[in-house]
C-alpha cells in the first residue's frame, strides 16, 4: 500500500469513528428533545386557546427537558378526536362544555372517562344579542340565529344551550365574523357570540343600537356544565337588560389530556408538564403574558370532569409542603416565645405571662 493510499484510509478511519460519535451523540439529543416535546393542540378558532398555547410555550422556553409545540385544530370536536387519535398529540386547550356535547351527541364511548385535564384556565361568556322587540330566549323559538359552523366553539354552547332548553330554531350561515352583519341586514334575528367581554363585536352593536342583549339562565343539566355569570361592561350600554346587568352563563377552557397511565412514557412526560405550568402559575399572572391569566385558579375544579393524576399529585404533595412550612412556622414562633419567657423571667409568674397570642400581637404592635 503506498504512503498516500495509507494517509487517505487512516483520514477515512478517523472520519468515519468521528462521524459515529457524533451520530451517537445527535440520538441522545434527538431523543431527549422528543422525550421532552409536548405538542398541544387548540381549537384553532379561539384566539384565546391560541394566545394560552404560546404563552405556555413562551414560560416553557427556560425549561432544557420540556417544550410546547403549539398546533392549530380544527374546532373542539376535532381537537378532542386529535388528542384521542392523532399520534404525537399530547394535550390540547378546548372549552370545557365540549366534553358534554361530544358525551351527549353519543360521538365517542366513555369520552368523560378518557379525557381528563391538567388544568381549568380562564373563561368566555355566553353573548346572545336579538332584534330589540325579542325580549327572552324563549322569543327565539323558529326564529332565525346564527350560533357558527360546527367547528366554532360557540356553535358547541349554542347548540347545548338550546336543545337543552327545548328551542328550536332555524341556523343561519355565516363566521364570527360576519355575525353582526347579519343582525344588521335582518338575516339573523338573533347571534351568539362566545368570548370574554367586553366583546368587540357586542360592543360594535351597542354602538349601533336596536339591539338586546337576552339574559341567559341554567336549568339542572346546563349548571352542572357552565358557571353563572353576569355581563356588566360598560360598553355594552343600551344593550343591557332592566338594571343594567344581564345573567349568562360562562364557559371554561380546560388543558385536556388522555388518561394515561400512571408509569407509561406520556405519564412522565406530562407530570414534567404539569409540575411546570403549576410553579410557573405566578409568574403567569404577573400581566405580562398574551393570555388574561389573572383568574386562573389551578386547583379550581372543572364540572363533568376527572382530573389527571399529575395535578392531583402536584397539588397534593403542594399542599403538604403548605402544611409542613406552616408547621415549622409555628415551631420557630413557639421556640421565640420560650426564649421571650426565658428572657423575662426575673419577677414575671406563670399567670402574668402573655401567653403565645399575647406575643403574636406584641410583634405585630413592634413590626408596624
Amino acid at each position: 500500500m503506498s504512503k498516500a493510499l495509507s494517509v487517505v484510509c487512516v483520514l477515512a478511519a478517523t472520519l468515519l469513528t468521528s462521524a459515529g460519535g457524533v451520530q451517537a451523540e445527535d440520538e441522545k439529543d434527538i431523543a431527549r428533545m422528543n422525550a421532552g416535546a409536548v405538542t398541544l393542540i387548540t381549537d384553532g378558532n379561539s384566539g384565546q386557546a391560541a394566545q394560552y398555547a404560546a404563552d405556555l410555550a413562551n414560560l416553557m422556553e427556560a425549561e432544557r427537558d420540556l417544550r410546547i409545540l403549539p398546533v392549530m385544530g380544527h374546532g373542539p370536536v376535532e381537537a378532542v378526536r386529535d388528542l384521542l387519535f392523532l399520534k404525537g398529540i399530547d394535550a390540547s386547550i378546548v372549552p370545557s362544555d365540549v366534553v358534554a356535547y361530544m358525551h351527549k351527541q353519543g360521538l365517542i364511548a366513555d369520552i368523560d372517562k378518557t379525557v381528563t385535564y391538567i388544568a381549568r384556565l380562564g373563561s368566555a361568556q355566553i353573548h346572545v344579542i336579538a332584534r330589540k322587540d325579542i325580549t327572552s330566549l324563549k322569543d327565539l323559538a323558529g326564529k332565525n340565529i346564527n350560533i357558527g359552523a360546527a367547528s366554532e366553539s360557540r356553535f358547541i354552547t349554542a347548540s347545548m344551550l338550546f336543545d337543552t332548553l327545548g328551542i328550536s330554531f332555524n341556523a343561519v350561515d355565516g363566521s364570527e365574523a360576519e355575525a353582526a352583519s347579519l343582525l344588521k341586514n335582518g338575516k339573523a334575528d338573533a347571534i351568539v357570540i362566545l368570548a370574554p367581554q367586553p366583546s368587540p363585536i357586542v360592543e360594535d352593536l351597542a354602538r349601533a343600537g336596536g339591539y338586546r342583549l337576552l339574559n341567559v339562565t341554567g336549568n339542572d343539566e346546563l349548571n352542572g356544565i357552565y358557571a353563572p355569570a353576569i355581563l356588566t361592561a360598560k360598553t355594552y350600554g343600551g344593550l343591557e337588560q332592566d338594571g343594567g346587568m344581564t345573567e349568562t352563563l360562562s364557559v371554561s377552557y380546560a388543558v385536556a389530556v388522555f388518561n394515561w397511565k400512571k408509569g407509561t412514557d406520556r405519564y412522565y412526560k406530562l407530570r414534567k408538564f404539569a409540575d411546570v405550568l403549576y410553579s410557573g402559575i405566578g409568574d403567569l399572572q404577573t400581566g405580562h403574558w398574551q393570555a388574561a391569566w389573572s383568574d386562573v385558579n389551578l386547583s379550581a375544579d372543572l364540572p363533568g370532569w376527572a382530573r389527571y393524576v399529575t395535578a392531583d399529585e402536584w397539588l397534593a404533595n403542594h399542599k403538604r409542603t403548605q402544611a409542613d412550612g406552616e408547621t415549622k412556622e409555628e415551631a420557630a414562633l413557639r421556640a421565640e416565645f420560650q426564649s421571650y419567657l426565658e428572657r423575662t423571667n426575673a419577677g414575671i409568674g406563670v399567670g402574668d405571662s402573655p401567653g403565645l397570642e399575647g406575643f403574636v400581637r406584641m410583634k405585630s404592635s413592634a413590626l408596624q
